[in-house]
Parts: structure tokens; sequence; C-alpha cells
């Protein structure tokens, strides 16, 4: 049994904090984009009124948990009724932020306590999930750079268990032929890096934005300063020519990646400095990235990003973002789509299911 350090949130805050009894079903990993120890992870999460949460802090040293088991918390950005969010254990492991001998020994300390983890429970690898796989937000960060199947290898190693071959893994995972901001054509384009999600077929060109080696998918194809999808070795043309995707406009584009009825997620924006306006029954903040007023109870706050210790957005220095909204409607001619009853620019999200 693994010491863990017990400082569990009060149940006057279960309302927000872990409202729901859980039956956990699962793991999933984090990293807290922080450089902050687990103690004063879990001491801030608890203080505070943010509906953020996670059970558990894993840094260099200890091990910490702040919201028992079988209560849910909310961290995987999949909604009220998601299974991330009502099934899962959520772990969070510190000083990801600079990385380095801090982080690779978190990273060391949260394996051994999942493999425990998966011992008590009975379960097998496949329940270790990321929150990756549940809102397509690029988490946890440093160990999907670092490499997801080689954290699952340390795992296993601390089950006992050898490593199978990964059949969907690149026959050289860290050979990728090409660099970021290398000019390309592709005739594929996945809605992410492991190739979780949708799947495109066309035509389309760009330069590559970032390499995560050793996925599916590991490279993100940019236009013009915005990421469009992820693409491989194979769906990149070896002649390259001006492909139909270069001369389409912007509104047909956002037709082949964004489609009503699917669900989206955005990067992060910052709300501008409008303050907040009343339009109907929502109090809206102004997000230029999406052009315009959009209700704030349809975003998601990025933890500590204004300084407060509440979840009220009435600073100008808060972060925010879409988890998952379903696409109501596509208008093509205008380039604009529609997300919880409000017409946006497309450019920020990112389709997901």
């Amino acid at each position: 049994m693994m010491n863990i350090v017990k400082n569990l949130v009060s149940p006057s805050l279960y309302y927000c904090k872990c409202p729901f009894d859980m039956n956990p079903t699962r793991i999933v990993v984090h990293n807290t984009a922080n450089d902050a120890s687990a103690r004063n992870e879990i001491q801030y999460m608890i203080n505070n009124r943010n509906e953020v949460s996670y059970h558990y802090a894993i840094d260099d040293k200890e091990i910490v948990q702040g919201i028992p088991e079988n209560r849910n918390a909310w961290h995987a950005g999949d909604g009220g009724n998601g299974i991330g969010n009502r099934q899962g254990i959520a772990i969070e492991i510190c000083y990801s932020k600079s990385g380095g001998a801090r982080f690779d020994a978190a990273e060391v300390l949260a394996a051994k306590f999942i493999a425990s983890k998966l011992k008590e429970k009975g379960w097998g690898i496949d329940k270790v999930t990321k929150h990756q796989d549940y809102s397509n937000k690029y988490c946890p960060h440093r160990t999907l750079d670092k490499g997801w199947q080689r954290f699952l290898n340390m795992i296993q190693a601390e089950l006992g268990q050898t490593t199978p071959s990964s059949p969907s893994a690149p026959s050289t995972p860290s050979g990728e032929k090409y660099s970021t901001g290398t000019p390309i054509c592709t005739n594929t384009l996945s809605v992410n890096c492991d190739g979780t999600g949708k799947v495109y077929k066309g035509d389309w060109s760009g330069s590559i934005g970032r390499v995560i080696k050793g996925s599916k998918y590991p490279y993100r194809v940019d236009r013009n300063g915005v990421a469009i999808g992820w693409t491989n070795d194979a769906g990149i043309d070896t002649d390259p020519h001006t492909p139909v995707g270069a001369t389409q406009s912007s509104a047909e584009a956002i037709d082949q990646i964004l489609h009503e009825g699917s669900y989206v997620t955005s990067v992060h924006m910052k709300i501008g400095n409008q303050g907040l306006k009343k339009i109907g029954d929502d109090l809206c903040a102004y997000l230029a990235q999406l052009g315009g007023w959009f209700p704030i109870r349809l975003v998601d706050k990025v933890p500590n990003s204004d300084g407060y210790n509440d979840n009220v957005l009435h600073t100008t220095n808060a972060v925010v973002y879409v988890s998952r909204i379903r696409v109501d409607a596509v208008n093509v001619q205008k380039n604009i789509v529609k997300i919880g009853g409000v017409w946006v620019d497309p450019t920020p999200l990112t389709e997901i299911a």
C-alpha cells in the first residue's frame, strides 16, 4: 500500500467540487501546467469555489488526495455527464510547466501509484486514459511531448508486465521525415494527433506547425497561422503540388472540417477589455477570436488565469475555452458556425466527435 497524504475537500464544497457519487471505471492523467508541489496544488483546489477538481496530485516526493474516490471531479472537459468527469479518477502530475528532474521524478512516482491503483481495482492498462481522450485538450502536455506510450510502458514495468508492441505505432516512432516549418501538401487530415477522432480525405496545403513524435498523425498542419488538422507521412504527398485545398475559400475548408451535429472544443482565448454584457438571458464576455460576445455559461475558465479564487469572469486577464459544444449549423458562404445558439468565427474551434 502506498503512503497517501489526505487533505480532503470540505463536504460543504461538494456542491461545486464533487457533487455526484461515483463508481470509478478508469484513470485520467493530467499535467498541472504549473510548478507547484502536490500539497500546494491540492490546497489551492480545495480552498476555492471553481468547478475544477481532481482526486490526486503527485509530485517528486508524495501523493496527496483532495477528493474521495467515491465522488466525481471536474477535470476532463467532457461535460456534466461525460464519462471522464463522472467515472474517472483524476491524477495531476506536478512540475510540468518547467519540466526537468522534478517532473521526471513526479512521473515515476505517478507511474508507481497508477500501477498500484490498477492492481487494487483489478484493472488493466487499458483503464489508463489521458485528458486529451475526452476533450481534445493537449493534456497531459509534457507527458505527451515525451511520449504517451513511454509513460504507459513505465506503468506496465511497475506491474511487472512486458510491453507488447503497439500495432498502431509507427515503425520508426522517432524518425518522422518532416520538421516544423516545412511546407507540405496532404490528402489526409485528422482532428487530433492520435487518430481517435474523425479523419478526413481531401487535398490541403499548409506548413507543419508542430511535430509530436510517435503519434499516429504526428504533424500539425497550419494554414495562415491557424491549425487545420493533423497528418502523417502516408498522407503527405511525395510530389508537392498546388492542391485543391490551397485554392479553396476558408468557408469551404471549414465545411470539410466542422460539420453540423459534431462537437467542438476551442483553443484558449483571453477575454477582451469590454467587461461583461447582458444579452437576453445570458451574461456574455467579449471573445475576439470567436468574433464577439459569447455566453460565459458556455466556456470553462483556465485555472489560475485571472488570479482569483472563484469562477467569476470579470477581469480582462481571464483565459477561457470552449470544452465541448455541439455545432448547430454551418454557414459556408459567411464562414461562420452556430454553437450554443450563437454564430461565431470557427477558426478557434476543432471538431472532436
